[in-house]
């Protein structure tokens, strides 16, 4: 039994855009800026350049961040635990346990900042653990499990609960430190309005001074769920080990977790898209005067209305105008159609995604004899989620779609199905017993290597952001042409272009795709890890007693084997598909020799 009791203080000092962060990209201000030197026979005026935008003086996006940049949190947590073994015979010793952890509510100790949720109060956590010993002297059981000693069995059960502030609200995808009334972040896109004027890159906020208190000009916030509390994750294993002749032994392990009410950074304040009744614009000063009061409706073509004789493209190929009082998906009217005017798209963190993971862990192990020493283990799993990484937003690995979890859900970020790793020792036996020159110098030597076999982690395929259901947040997700290319591992550069093909995949083109065939996330998997290090060592023994100088050779990636890194994944790009560079994680061969004297 024990108590923990923890009470910290937490100064940080965070600096967030003070001097503003420009955006640039091919769309901008309406104006789409192509490159023609990458122009293809799929896309005939070349690709979207945001070095273009920047060149013609045109900021996408724009975000400066007011105080206050320095804060005194306090946190605080009482927990407690009663944990027992129980022999309950000769060969099953039971492990019961549970603990109860009281969280506080983080809160600043000047108050600048309210967190927005309470404290946990109900945070059980039982444990469950057994483990069992057979003894069978004869007959099939005894061939499986062997006399007393010779097996175990064992398994377990756990809940346990993770923390909110220091995993989340540390990190700015989820800080609420820049909401109003004491600070503010500024973050302006798209067109040209009387608070954003993306040509004019020396001040695009058009001469914006923060005041601290309720703010005017519409803006974002992050919204924290009163209800929000502590995620937490179920774990359990179970294991069967067996002694072995020749000094080995197998181990056979289950594990699995599910992780629930993951921390989620979702999407509030979204446009609405009503086809039938259309869109009350709210009469408020944020909205375009031409239409507050009014009722907005989708263009006829919903999917091209608004095509200029600047914008024609291959989807769009005629100029087709739009009215006031409509909006499409090029000119989509999306602050007009939010439910509060005074908010842009705010970001609301809740308990609103979960995980699966579950493994087969297979180990082989022989302990030192005869100079061998070695432990080969193999492991098959599975990992499953609707959200790798809770505080980023938008990336391919993330919430494409908006906020639905069904169409979120996908292997992890993570998810690396097949892994084998061996390590092994082994005394060369040349030389043992010559006690001459040749002894000393060529025997004794240990020779170890570490090999290491794993599948690569998925990637998405993603390309220019279209917003089929008009709900503001454009799904970067192609419309999957050819299922048969799911699955496929990209680690060639020679075939990374047939087994990944652009004809496999188009934009989409209507809200009927969404509902349809709309590429789901982490479908394609990278260049897996194929790596041998290997060691040699000797010891010499001086003719002082405790002296000994030691040889040793280590050569990382023996065999320099190259790992490659993501290929192009922008189907809309010429050179989708390449792969061009190697994995971060990938170190060319490194040889390393080392002298060691002791004494």
């Amino acid at each position: 039994a024990g108590v923990d009791i923890r009470e910290q203080k937490l100064d940080d000092l965070a600096d967030n855009f003070s001097r503003g962060f420009y955006t640039f990209n091919g769309t901008c201000n309406g104006v789409s800026y192509r490159d023609p030197t990458t122009a293809t026979p799929t896309v005939p005026s070349g690709n979207l350049s945001g070095f273009l935008a920047l060149i013609n003086g045109c900021v996408t996006t724009f975000q400066k961040g007011y105080g206050p940049f320095f804060l005194e949190n306090r946190i605080g947590e009482s927990n407690i635990y009663v944990e027992d073994n129980w022999k309950a015979t000769s060969n099953l010793t039971l492990n019961l346990g549970v603990r109860y952890e009281f969280v506080k509510a983080p809160n600043e100790a000047k108050d600048l900042i309210n967190y927005g949720f309470k404290n946990d109060t109900d945070n059980w956590e039982p444990r469950l653990g057994f483990a069992y010993s057979p003894n069978f002297e004869s007959g099939a059981l005894g061939r499986i499990f062997g006399s007393g000693g010779k097996s175990s069995i064992r398994g377990g059960y756990g809940l346990y609960h993770g923390r909110l502030f220091q995993s989340v609200f540390s990190q700015s995808g989820a800080t609420v430190r820049f909401n109003p009334p004491n600070a503010f972040f500024y973050n302006q896109t798209g067109v040209t309005t009387s608070i954003f004027t993306p040509t004019r890159l020396t001040d695009p906020t058009n001469g914006f001074v923060f005041v601290p208190g309720p703010q005017t000009t519409r803006h974002a916030i992050t919204i924290i769920d009163p209800d929000l509390e502590m995620p937490y994750t179920q774990q359990w294993n179970f294991t069967f080990e067996r002694k072995l002749p020749w000094a080995t032994s197998l181990r056979a392990s289950y594990t699995g977790n599910r992780g629930i009410g993951l921390v989620k950074l979702g999407l509030n304040n979204l446009p609405v898209h009503d086809p039938v009744n259309g869109v009350l614009v709210a009469d408020h000063p944020n909205n375009a005067a031409a239409q507050r009061g009014q009722v907005i409706r989708p263009a006829a073509d919903v999917f091209c209305a608004g095509t200029t004789a600047a914008t024609v493209s291959t989807a769009c190929p005629n100029v087709i105008p739009i009215g006031t009082l409509e909006y499409s998906r090029l000119v989509p009217r999306i602050n007009e159609r939010r439910p509060d005017p005074r908010f842009s798209t705010n970001i609301i963190v809740n308990n609103g995604a979960w995980s699966y993971y579950n493994g087969l862990q297979m180990e082989l192990i022989k302990q030192l004899s005869n100079g061998l020493n070695f432990s080969a283990a193999y492991t098959w799993s599975k990992s499953i989620d609707t959200n790798s990484d809770a505080t980023s937003l938008g990336a391919g690995d993330s919430n494409q779609n908006g906020n639905d979890a069904k169409i979120s859900r996908a292997y992890s970020r993570f998810h690396t199905p097949h892994r084998f790793t061996f390590f092994g020792t082994y005394r060369l036996p040349f030389f043992l017993k010559d006690t001459g020159l040749k002894g000393k110098l060529l025997g004794g030597w240990q020779m170890s290597a570490v090999y290491k076999l794993i599948h690569g982690t998925p990637f998405t395929v993603t390309g220019t952001g279209i917003d089929l259901n008009l709900d503001g947040f454009a799904e970067t997700r192609p419309y999957l042409v050819d299922p048969s290319v799911l699955g496929r591992s990209i680690s060639n550069p020679q075939t990374s272009q047939q087994l990944l093909p652009a004809s496999a995949f188009r934009s989409p083109t209507s809200v009927a795709d969404f509902n349809c065939c709309i590429l789901g996330r982490n479908t394609f998997f990278l260049d897996g890890v194929n790596e041998v290090d290997l060691a040699f060592s000797k010891i010499f023994r001086m003719p002082w007693e405790g002296h000994s100088f030691m040889v040793r050779a280590d050569m990382f990636n023996a065999f320099n084997h190259f790992q490659w890194g993501f290929p192009n994944t922008t189907y809309t790009s010429s050179s989708f598909g390449i792969l061009s560079t190697g994995a971060l994680r990938y170190s060319p061969r490194n040889i390393q020799v080392s002298l060691k004297y002791n004494f």
